[in-house]
């Protein structure tokens, strides 16, 4: 997962920078119960570092969802040697199902992050996500 969030760094680092050396207007805010002038970056400031984000998620979701889809794994799984495959017939998900499996990883974090230590004692060795989306990782 470390391998594959690099790529979000690419665009969160110049959203960072934007926010803190962008474009900025002062306000009057209280500190220590004194009211000084404050600086805070305008709403386009804002905006332009909203859309690194959102764009920087979007290219990552695309390319993962892509090459999981499609060689039945990331650059981080392929680093750590692992694939995902359809559990039943062994063969690669898909974009579709690679999508799904994507944000279907949130029900495997929500619990505490319980369903991604599951495999420890699950006789398959699945996740939550796995298990929504009908794969398995398999050691290649």
């Amino acid at each position: 997962m470390v391998i594959d969030g690099l790529i979000l760094i690419v665009f969160f680092v110049p959203a960072i920078i934007t926010l803190v050396f962008g474009p900025s207007g002062t306000n009057t805010c209280r500190v220590n119960d004194e009211l000084r002038s404050c600086k805070v970056p305008t709403g386009g400031t804002i905006g332009v570092a909203a859309a690194f984000c959102v764009g920087g998620l979007l290219i990552h979701l695309v390319l993962y969802c892509r090459s999981v889809g499609r060689r039945g794994q990331s650059w981080g799984m392929g680093a750590a040697r692992y694939k995902i495959v359809d559990a039943r017939t062994g063969d690669v998900i898909g974009f579709d199902r690679a999508v799904v499996r994507y944000f279907a990883r949130a029900a495997s974090a929500l619990p505490f992050g319980l369903g991604f230590l599951w495999p420890l004692w699950d006789p398959q060795n699945r996740t939550f996500h796995d298990m929504i989306v009908g794969t398995r990782a398999v050691r290649t």
